[in-house]
C-alpha cells in the first residue's frame, strides 16, 4: 500500500513537463511553503488531472517520501478565468504566481504569501486590470511578508525618517539618506509611496497612477536581488508595459 502524505490545498506557481509523459508541478501550499510533486502521465492522459495549470488552485494527495513525490490524486478546486483574457493579465498571473512562491520557503510554513496570491488572483478576475501600483503593492507585500522588506519610510542606516536628498541601494538594504551612503538618486516622496502601497490593500491600488520618476522596478529587483536571480515571468510582463 502506498504511504500518503499529508494532502495539500495549493496553487500551481509552475509547471515543467519530464519525458514524454509526465509533469512536474510546483505547488505554493500555507502550510508547506513551496513543493514540488510529479504527475505521472499527465500529458498523456485525457481525463486526469484535465485543466490544472498555472494559477488553478488544487487538493493534492501525494505519495511519502522522495525529493520529487508523485501525484496519487488530484482535484481543481478552481482557477483563473478573466485573467486569462489578455495577454497583460496572463503576464500579472505568471508574474504574481512566480513572485509568492520564489520568496517562499520550501517545506515551511508560508500563510502570509499563500493569502497573498490568493488576493492577487482574486484581484485578477475582477473588471478593474491592475497596473503599475497594483503590481508594485504586490512586490512590497511579498516581500514584508517573507521577512526581507527594504527600508522606505526610515532610513537603512540611521533609522531616522527618509528625507531628500536620499539614494536607494539594495545591498544597503533599501532606502537611505545620500549623507548616510552611496547609491541610486531617488526621491524620498517616492520610497514613501511605496510604503503606502505595500499597506493598502490590492482592491485599494487598482487605478492608482505611479508618477513618472518612480524607477518602475525597483522593488522587483530588490526581489531579484534577495533570491539571487532573474524573475523569469517579469520578461512578458515589461515586454506588455507592465
Amino acid at each position: 500500500m502506498t504511504r500518503l502524505a499529508a494532502p495539500l490545498d495549493a496553487f500551481v506557481v509552475g509547471q515543467l513537463d519530464l519525458g514524454d509523459a509526465d509533469r512536474m508541478w510546483r505547488l505554493l501550499d500555507a502550510r508547506e511553503g513551496r513543493v514540488s510533486v510529479v504527475a505521472r502521465g499527465a500529458r498523456k492522459s485525457r481525463r486526469r488531472f484535465v485543466g490544472i495549470e498555472l494559477g488553478t488552485r488544487v487538493r493534492i494527495v501525494r505519495g511519502r517520501g522522495g525529493s520529487l513525490p508523485s501525484v496519487v490524486s488530484a482535484e481543481r478546486l478552481g482557477g483563473p478565468v478573466r485573467a486569462r483574457t489578455s495577454v497583460e493579465r496572463i503576464a500579472l498571473l505568471g508574474y504574481g504566481c512566480e513572485l509568492c512562491a520564489a520568496l517562499a520557503p520550501e517545506g515551511g510554513a508560508a500563510e502570509k504569501l499563500f493569502l497573498l496570491l490568493e488576493a492577487w488572483l482574486a484581484l485578477l478576475e475582477g473588471e478593474g486590470t491592475p497596473g503599475a501600483a497594483s503590481r508594485m503593492a504586490l512586490e512590497g507585500k511579498a516581500l514584508t511578508f517573507a521577512g526581507l522588506a527594504p527600508a522606505l519610510a526610515a532610513c537603512a542606516v540611521c533609522g531616522a525618517a527618509i528625507s531628500d536628498p536620499a539614494v536607494w541601494d539594495a545591498e544597503t538594504g533599501g532606502a537611505l539618506h545620500a549623507r548616510c551612503g552611496g547609491g541610486r538618486p531617488i526621491a524620498a516622496a517616492d520610497v514613501l509611496l511605496l510604503d503606502d502601497l505595500r499597506r493598502t490593500p490590492l482592491a485599494g491600488t487598482v487605478g492608482r497612477a505611479v508618477p513618472s520618476s518612480l524607477p518602475p522596478w525597483l522593488l522587483s529587483d530588490f526581489v531579484q536581488h534577495q533570491i539571487g536571480r532573474a524573475l523569469h515571468s517579469r520578461a512578458l510582463l515589461e515586454s506588455v508595459g507592465g
